[in-house]
């Protein structure tokens, strides 16, 4: 049996630590006991692998901006990276631009990383199990620098309740399906089984003219939100394993599809995921006085038009329901999975109104809290500076990724627990907001970032907290994109 260390105040015991953060009080008059409290595990994940290239020397991967992580149902973590470099020459090709770019001497040099493949897979001890994607960029001409075959600018990720691997990118208008066992043994030629959109092609209301550079049409100021084939800078997905509520057929794939749309878009499959098509959507652009707007007066049921990209997240929930993420008005926004079904004469529907809006941070009637109980900077953090009620008040945060807790993701509509916190990536304050799923209230976190001066890279401090993902031991995995570029793991202690 393996010994795993945390990060507990000053090297105290568990019990200390729990003390230490017991003098909170949360915004309603909840329980404190009956709130979990979490710990960062230094050690995960472990050192990345070193293959030993063409000249003979060993060279460690070096993973960009990890822009994706979900997990399987053995509670393996895959992470999706944007880790594609800047005047890098691998295996004989010289690499172009991407985000995230890792700058090295390359082969030859002793000293020399390597960038990791676009998905890499950990288990839950932090021990790489998988590598695979391919990672050539396109080299010539005017699309220069762009994912040659997987989406281009990494985003989402997801697995399916057969263990299929889902990925998305906001650089371009695609979602690819993957079998991971078949990928991870072609690597760098890893094929997908499915893609939904076409490679370079967006949904835009000012298609590209013959000859000019096709990736100009995937824009968050070109949006159409109408296509039935193509999508815009798609930023999530999930898998319905139930039976779809328009068509009856399990498998439907929800998609955030806006950077550049703004609405979610459902397709459907009638051969057990051979093969899928549209049936649906629901949602649209902010439109104020005339403007695409973002603003804290946007309608139910629309998402911001500028500001980092929306819907941002969709994810789903065990009472039926679906939540998605609309990042620049701090919110999430809760629908039915049949939102967006045809309209017909006796039911009518011109625009899905979400069952219920969750914002992040204060919600109507509730006080702001004296504290905010925080795990930190190697230690627990017992109480938050008095500006914590002026962050959660603020029209700042980000409802940029979420995940229920506890959940057994890849079982989505299905999962079997009681689905008690909504866990909350918020890259505008560089924090992981923990809130009370019945209530919306935010009563804890999971760093310092945000309430206290950062970013950090130190542990527990975030960098630009882009995606999460809880696993079914209740373990909260943290992925950083931009200078962030890891994934941290918070376990439960209490």
């Amino acid at each position: 049996m393996k010994t795993r260390q945390y990060a507990y105040l000053g090297g105290a015991v568990l019990a200390a630590a729990v003390v230490a953060i017991s003098g909170w009080y949360p915004i309603t008059n909840a329980q404190n006991a009956s709130q979990p409290v979490f710990a960062a595990e230094p050690y995960w994940p472990k050192p990345l692998p070193a293959p030993v290239g063409t000249d003979g020397i060993a060279h460690p991967w070096v993973q960009g901006e990890v822009a994706g992580n979900c997990i399987d149902p053995h509670d393996n973590v895959y992470t999706f990276n944007r880790g594609w470099e800047v005047g890098l020459t691998v295996n004989g090709v010289l690499q172009g631009n991407e985000s995230g770019a890792i700058n090295s001497q390359g082969i030859g040099d002793a000293f020399a990383s390597i960038p990791s493949p676009p998905v890499v897979a950990f288990d839950s001890d932090g021990n790489v199990i998988a590598g695979w994607g391919n990672p050539s960029l396109i080299q010539t001409g005017a699309d220069y620098g762009y994912a040659a075959y997987m989406p281009h600018g990494a985003h989402g990720c997801y697995v399916d309740y057969q263990g299929y691997v889902w990925v998305a990118g906001n650089g371009d208008g695609i979602v690819q399906k993957y079998n991971p066992m078949s990928a991870n043994a072609e690597g760098a030629s890893a094929t997908y089984l499915w893609q939904i959109g076409t490679k370079g092609m967006c949904d835009t209301t000012t298609p590209p003219a013959g000859g000019a550079n096709p990736f100009t049409s995937c824009s968050e100021t070109t949006d159409a939100n109408s296509s039935h084939t193509l999508l815009n800078e798609p930023a999530d997905m999930t898998v319905d394993p139930l039976p779809d509520p328009v068509t009856g057929t399990r498998g439907s794939v929800y998609i955030a599809d806006g950077y550049g749309n703004h609405r979610v878009v459902v397709y459907t499959t009638a051969d057990g995921g051979k093969t899928y098509t549209y049936n649906r959507q629901w949602g649209t652009t902010c439109i104020i006085n005339g403007a695409a707007s973002v603003s804290q007066a946007c309608p139910p049921g629309t998402f911001g038009a500028t500001g980092g990209g929306h819907p941002h997240c969709v994810v789903f929930s065990n009472d039926g329901n679906i939540y998605v993420c609309d990042r620049p008005n701090n919110r999430i926004q809760v629908f039915e999975r049949s939102c967006g079904a045809p309209s017909t004469a006796d039911n009518p529907q011109p625009l899905c109104m979400p069952k219920k809006i969750i914002n992040i941070g204060l919600n109507p009637g509730q006080t702001p809290p004296n504290t905010v109980p925080v795990v930190g900077n190697n230690a627990f953090e017992s109480a938050a500076p008095a500006d914590a009620a002026a962050i959660l008040a603020s029209l700042t945060l980000r409802a940029c990724d979420i995940d229920f807790w506890p959940n057994i993701d890849y079982l989505a509509t299905r999962s079997p627990t009681s689905q008690r916190i909504i866990v909350d990536a918020d890259a505008n304050n560089d924090n992981v907001w923990l809130i009370d799923k019945a209530t919306a209230t935010v009563f804890g976190a999971l760093g310092i970032c945000g309430i206290i001066p950062c970013p950090g890279h130190n542990l527990a401090q975030f960098e630009v907290s882009h995606t999460l993902a809880s696993d079914s031991k209740g373990n909260i995995y943290v992925a950083e994109t931009v200078q962030g570029r890891r994934i941290q793991k918070f376990v439960p202690v209490k």
